[in-house]
């Protein structure tokens, strides 16, 4: 007995070329079958799947180049206020020491900024393992700009210890103690 591919080419109802598509096709199928492709899914349709997750992975590398290049932007801002707002320190005899962290480092300053730093009116901003004094309000630009940079300030002597706290509240300080 003819398979039907034989049948219908005696009958002149179909060629040798499209005999030999059919058993190409046929042998696709069994092999895509073996392999585990999905073979309701043509290739049309593998493509369009495929340039889909093409576009949306450009979309997420895209989004994470922007943002790199936003925190790019944002450390320039702060290094450019930093550089055109610090403060002179070369004439510094008195030193300022202050915590980073868990490090004691140390600046050494002039009375006049020793005195402003203790206040509070100057901070000291870490940049890239170096120290810079600016004024109080360039500070507050910086951090609005980016929350990661080291800003250092001196603590008010209200709000080291509240009075309901106080061990020493009891007792009074004469005014005449030299220290």
């Amino acid at each position: 007995m003819a398979s039907l591919q034989d049948q219908l080419l005696k009958a002149g109802l179909a060629n040798e070329k499209q005999s030999k598509q059919a058993t190409k096709a046929k042998k696709k199928q069994t092999r895509d079958v073996r392999k585990g492709v999905d073979v309701g899914e043509t290739a049309a349709q593998r493509a369009l799947s495929e340039k889909k997750a093409q576009a949306i992975r450009s979309k997420e590398l895209n989004a994470q180049r922007d943002a790199q290049h936003q925190d790019r932007a944002v450390v320039a801002q702060v290094k450019q206020i930093v550089e055109r707002c610090r403060l002179d320190l070369t004439g510094g005899e008195v030193s300022y020491n202050f915590v980073d962290g868990k490090v004691i480092k140390k600046l050494y300053v002039d009375a006049m900024q020793q005195a402003a730093l203790s206040r509070g009116s100057l901070v000291i901003v870490g940049l890239d393992e170096t120290y810079y004094v600016v004024p109080a309000n360039v500070a507050v630009s910086i951090e609005e700009r980016s929350s990661d940079t080291v800003i250092i300030r001196a603590e008010s002597a209200a709000d080291a210890v509240a009075p309901e706290d106080d061990p020493y509240a009891d007792f009074v300080i004469p005014d005449d103690l030299m220290w």
